[in-house]
């Protein structure tokens, strides 16, 4: 474990790099990343899905992270009881709702009860993510009627009444382990 958690926080680290993204996945690092998501310590989990997180940042790599699974584990990630975990597969999910076949992908692997129990997380980086991936989900027509069958509406209009954390950081910086 300790040997897979230093080679996972190098994977991701190595990842922020916009060169570096391609060239992971290219030398065939998607499929133990993917395995990582779903064994391992929760130092190993997050630090795989921090690299997930950062390789998501890449549209062009969407098809290879749909093709190698990625998306049941990261959904699967979202209910982890680690606050560091579940946020870094939320960015990565939430990056990957951007595009529209991920949009339908992740509706299909079964994300919206996990995303609306993030919505009533304690954690505002947590409901602010669940909020941006149903916001990106809704664009699409047939995800809009499941999205509101899904009951998110009621969490979404309770963060309407959340007063704003002044302490939460802006931006989202890809993940360094």
């Amino acid at each position: 474990d300790k040997v897979q958690r230093q080679a996972a926080g190098a994977l991701a680290n190595l990842s922020v790099h916009p060169k570096n993204k391609v060239k992971l996945v290219q030398a065939g690092g998607l499929p133990p990343l993917v395995t990582l998501l779903r064994s391992g310590s929760d130092k190993v989990k997050e630090h795989a899905a921090g690299a997930m997180r950062n390789l998501s940042m890449n549209p062009e790599l969407e098809a290879d992270l749909l093709r190698e699974g990625a998306l049941a584990p990261l959904i699967s990630l979202l209910s982890s009881p680690e606050i560091k975990i579940q946020l870094q597969a939320a960015v990565a999910l939430r990056n990957l709702s951007v595009t529209p076949d991920s949009k339908i992908k992740i509706v299909e692997e079964g994300a919206i009860p996990v995303l609306v129990t993030l919505l009533r997380s304690p954690d505002l980086r947590l409901q602010e993510q669940a909020a941006v991936i149903f916001r990106n989900l809704s664009v699409n027509s047939e995800n809009k009627v499941l999205v509101v069958q899904g009951d998110a509406v009621p969490g979404l209009l309770a963060l309407l009444r959340t007063p704003q954390d002044p302490t939460a950081a802006e931006g989202d910086p890809e993940y360094e382990a």
